[in-house]
């Protein structure tokens, strides 16, 4: 069934989703710095120090208000599909992230400074997870974030690092 895009968003506000009416990546210029086909390389820290490899593409999509990331197979067999648009009613980055496992992650508006080139992801204060996340873009072909995880006591649930490397294809 096909809804008209003015009665979907009439209708998600009634429902109480939130509808983003005023996104752009020109605009703001972190979701373009995700662009791409890259080579990725995760270190987990914790709870288990392991190395993960796989490869991962970004695209802008819907008239370039949202950008749709795939991971592509993980060694582990599962692989990943992320959304994240620019929310210019909150002034962030939105991200939702669906496995193959079945899990999914909404995270609250990140931040982009441009002068950094840095985005960053934290849950709100009062949350029962505690969400941290850090992308660097020191240039055009290089993506270095970090993540850390904790429980509402405090407790490493995941750590980890990665490195994305642009590729040419």
């Amino acid at each position: 069934m096909i809804i008209p895009g003015f009665i979907w968003s009439k209708a998600c506000a009634l429902l109480g989703f939130s509808v983003a009416s005023s996104v752009a990546l020109a605009d703001e210029g972190g979701l373009e710095l995700l662009a791409g086909h890259w080579d990725i390389r995760v270190q987990i820290l914790q709870p288990e120090r392991t190395v993960v490899n796989y490869k991962e593409r970004y695209e802008p999509v819907l008239d370039g208000k949202f950008i749709r990331g795939h991971t592509g197979l993980k060694p582990d067999g599962s692989e990943d599909i992320v959304f994240g648009t620019y929310d210019a009613k909150v002034d962030g980055y939105p991200f939702w992230i669906f496995s193959s496992s079945g899990s999914h992650i909404s995270l609250p508006p990140g931040t982009f400074d441009a002068r950094r080139r840095t985005m960053e992801w934290k849950t709100p204060a009062g949350w029962d997870i505690n969400y941290r996340s850090r992308c660097h873009f020191p240039d055009a072909r290089l993506r270095r974030c970090t993540l850390i995880i904790k429980d509402w006591k405090g407790k490493v649930l995941l750590e980890q690092e990665s490195t994305a490397v642009r590729r040419n294809d």
